[in-house]
């Protein structure tokens, strides 16, 4: 487990990875799958690369706000498979979570694919589905922290509060 700042990082990984993310003042960091980046999109802004595991082509986006911008190519497909962890948690089976930066590598890939069903989602979607998934109390810190002045180490310290119920 690595630690950005006071932010626990999900999925981190110490090797390289097809997932890459690109942390300010911390630069590359690797994660497991396609959604591990999505999933520390809540806790901060960054950027991030993918590699489609059938074509080896590179996807790009940023996420800002809790939300999927800047997407090249524009529709990558993400396959994910969640698994019930309670309210409030999400989990990830990495193994059969993947960006495909097109329909026809995601078609290549489930035509050999045995494991279990995943949903198959554009990454926007995703994102906005992880944030209806937030507890309440996260939005109305968030809101508090957006129209309240706050040292940035505060905002920071509060975000890591709320993100420990993800």
């Amino acid at each position: 487990m690595s630690y950005y700042g006071p932010i626990r990082l999900v999925g981190f990984s110490d090797k390289p990875t097809l997932y890459r993310m690109i942390l300010p003042q911390r630069g590359y960091i690797y994660v497991k799958c396609g959604a591990d980046i999505l999933l520390n999109g809540l806790k901060t802004d960054l950027g991030a690369e993918a590699r489609c595991p059938v074509c080896a082509s590179v996807t790009r986006f940023h996420i800002v706000k809790r939300q999927v911008e800047d997407l090249e190519p524009k529709d990558p497909i993400l396959h994910v498979v969640e698994f019930g962890m309670g309210a409030g948690h999400v989990g990830v089976e990495c193994e059969s979570t993947h960006i495909f930066d097109k329909k026809d590598c995601l078609t290549k890939w489930l035509s050999t694919y045995t494991g279990k069903p995943g949903l198959v989602i554009s990454l926007p979607e995703y994102m906005r589905s992880l944030n209806q998934r937030l507890p309440t109390k996260y939005h109305e810190r968030e809101h508090r922290s957006n129209t309240t002045i706050q040292s940035g180490s505060q905002v920071l310290n509060d975000r890591k509060a709320s993100h420990d119920q993800l």
